[in-house]
């Protein structure tokens, strides 16, 4: 079965980061703890050996739902879209 690979999960990571950026309703402390939970949810995507996107966004869903709130608007839809484009692409190569 597919799995992410370690530059999928790097850009992945680097939408939140972008995302986060821009968010403005957290302080500069809120988005340093929140930046912790992303890193360690996004690479916990490398030891998943079935990853679907719908899985990966319930499990966001509730871990990081505090995040997903402050996230700019259509965050969250941009994301599914960017992990349906990245399965694809696995299942593609396979």
């Amino acid at each position: 079965m597919p799995q992410l690979s370690e530059i999928d999960i790097y850009e992945i990571r680097q939408f939140f980061e972008e995302s986060l950026a821009m968010a403005q309703r957290a302080d500069k402390r809120e988005k340093m703890r929140m930046r912790r939970k992303i890193r360690d949810e996004v690479f916990n995507l490398l030891t998943w050996e079935k990853p679907t996107p719908t899985a990966i966004m319930n499990r966001w869903d509730e871990r990081l739902h505090e995040i997903l709130q402050v996230m700019p608007y259509g965050f969250k839809e941009d994301l599914l879209k960017m992990l349906i484009q990245k399965m694809q692409g696995i299942l593609a190569k396979d």
